[in-house]
């Protein structure tokens, strides 16, 4: 029999503190310890938690379920699908796959090979696997989370056993998250009798992870115009940031908001629904056997000519292996079907990155014979979404957008972003763009006193000139870093003179640029957070909320590894101490990442 301990007379506190302390120790030793209640043992099992991701979420997430994993005393080892195969696959017993999708349903970039070898004939089968998979998505856009569907059920074909159905989850994904581990929880028992696989609830098997919404906040207002029912916006100004001289151009773009029901936040995205060069669509049509009037059939919006079709609702300009394939069927072209081996799925890659459709078309004459063939394997035309450069607060009814013009030139042809082409050159001001608000609730202002860092390289200075203003209409005292990058200060100083106003006035705290080739050796903005790092842990050690917008692909990466560089360097942490804090400022909604 336990003694109970208590608190002595003479201990230094009053007759209620002591009173109450002796009730709680008597409270915590009446009652016997937790080892000797009789509970049913807990096997330890052995998961494999693989993710593909672009922007690095997917990553995170993984990490943080294996931690979850191992408190409940499992063994969890995290792996992107890049490093693995199907067979290392096939030797675990249990897996959690958390797995983005990609461009026009397509898997991120690392995953592409270990696609390919599991959807290829010499898969291993998979018969003593049980899985889950959490897909990641953009409803946005019409191959919503397709990377994480086709996977789960392949995974499936192949024998597996889901221990739940898949989760598909939009942009905010924390949520979703939650409620997949949770039911995840009571069906990672030892053995699979046990483990009472999940009915699945449709009939694909997939489920949208908190298909309940929560109801929006007060002053996220539901939006009367959406993708199906743009509204028709006057274009007002267009300007270019970028001088004569510069490489490239980078467009200011100003836009009416006449209807009070067209309305946004700062970190919100405006769509565009762009349509394709009306030449390069006279092109594809003059090397079919068909006619521009051919009437097909398109899901959700019925018969149309082929022209209205591939002008203003298909993807011309991208090639997908669904393509490639269809070529290689039709033509047996060795070049085509060498390509679609899963071990060269990098070389397709590099073949379909600056290629369209009307390569092939040039290259395979013949291929296509009907207009519902060509109009068949071609993609949706998705609008274009480009971060809101303007603040309610500061701006009125209008909506500003800051877009860096796509030209390029390969194979002997002139090439460009479909949108970005249009609004520079295929648009008049006073013409009509239908277009509406994409919200983006996970990319918001900071509390009016919290301190802001913001890295915006290039065009990803939108949503941060749009932070500035909002702040500033509003009164907001608290501190704002900006770092920006590009080529060059004389060329490509976007929205230089605003931003040197609010340094002078001292809205804008600190402003540091990093212009790649303005020196000898290239200076990028995340050389800039690790120069400037001491100051940079104070202000994150004063609260600060971090904001990346740009690339995805290289910056947003760079500027992960610059941030755990400068919490070991400055924060006195080893390697995995610096990530167990990045992803601490990731759950507690301090570090913000807009990439694309």
């Amino acid at each position: 029999m336990s003694t109970v301990p208590y608190i002595p007379d003479n201990a230094p506190f009053n007759p209620e503190q002591r009173a109450w302390l002796n009730g709680f120790l008597a409270g915590i030793f009446s009652n016997p310890p937790a080892s000797a209640v009789a509970a049913p043992a807990v096997a330890s099992l052995k998961f494999g938690v693989y993710f593909a991701s672009q922007s690095g979420t997917a990553e995170r997430l993984a990490k943080k379920l294996a931690k979850e994993l191992k408190l409940q005393g499992h063994i969890a080892e995290v792996a992107s699908l890049a490093k693995i195969k199907p067979a290392d696959l096939a030797q675990q017993e249990n897996a959690l796959l958390l797995l983005s999708t990609y461009g026009e349903g397509d898997p991120p970039e690392s995953a592409v090979a270990f696609r390919d070898a599991l959807f290829s004939d010499s898969a291993p089968e998979l018969k003593t696997l049980r899985y889950s998979v959490f897909a990641l998505g953009d409803s946005h856009y019409e191959h919503f989370c397709k990377f994480g569907i086709d996977m789960d059920e392949r995974l499936q074909s192949l024998g597996a056993t889901r221990f739940v159905p898949a989760a598909v989850s939009d942009v905010d994904v924390d949520a979703p998250f939650a409620q997949w581990v949770a039911d995840l929880k009571p069906h990672l028992s030892h053995k699979p009798a046990e483990s009472n696989v999940a009915i699945q609830n449709n009939a694909t098997g997939h489920v949208l992870a908190g298909d309940t919404p929560a109801a929006p906040p007060a002053a996220e207002q539901p939006h009367l115009f959406t993708r199906e029912n743009p509204y028709f916006s006057e274009l007002r100004e267009r300007r270019a940031l970028t001088r004569d001289v510069s490489s490239k151009l980078t467009m200011h773009l100003s836009l009416a908001l006449d209807n009070p029901q067209m309305h946004y936040q700062p970190g919100d995205a405006c769509g565009v629904i762009a349509e394709n060069d009306p030449a390069l669509v006279d092109e594809i049509l003059s090397l079919v056997p068909f006619a521009d009037s051919s009437s097909v059939d398109l899901p959700k919006l019925g018969s149309m000519a082929v022209r209205e079709a591939l002008l203003r609702h298909l993807q011309p300009t991208r090639l997908s292996r669904k393509i490639v394939q269809h070529f290689a069927d039709r033509t047996g072209a060795k070049e085509l079907t060498t390509l679609l081996l899963p071990e060269e799925a990098g070389q397709l890659d590099r073949f379909m990155w600056d290629r369209g459709i009307i390569d092939l078309l040039h290259a395979y004459p013949g291929a296509i014979t009907a207009a519902a063939e060509l109009a068949g394997m071609l993609p949706r035309l998705a609008p274009r979404l480009y971060s809101i450069s303007s603040s309610p607060a500061a701006h009125g009814r209008e909506v500003h957008c800051t877009i860096a013009v796509v030209r390029y030139r390969s194979h002997n042809r002139e090439r460009g972003g479909i949108a970005s082409t249009m609004l520079a050159d295929r648009v008049d001001l006073g013409a009509k763009l239908p277009i509406y608000i994409q919200p983006n609730k996970k990319f918001r202002l900071p509390a009016a006193d919290v301190p802001m860092i913001m890295v915006g390289p290039g065009t990803g200075i939108a949503p941060f000139r749009s932070f500035l203003h909002e702040r500033q209409a509003l009164g907001h005292k608290g501190r704002n870093w900006l770092f920006f990058g590009e080529r060059s200060a004389a060329t490509d100083f976007l929205y230089c003179e605003e931003l040197r106003s609010m340094t002078d006035s001292g809205h804008l705290t600190r402003l540091d640029t990093a212009f790649s080739r303005d020196q000898a050796h290239k200076i990028y903005v995340q050389d800039r957070m690790i120069e400037h790092g001491a100051e940079l842990w104070r202000w994150l050690q004063d609260g600060a909320q971090l904001y990346v917008c740009g690339d995805a692909s290289r910056m947003a990466k760079d500027v992960d590894a610059a941030l755990h560089t400068v919490v070991e360097q400055h924060g006195a942490m080893d390697a995995e101490a610096a990530k167990d804090f990045v992803s601490q400022l990731h759950d507690d909604r301090r570090y913000h990442r807009d990439v694309y």
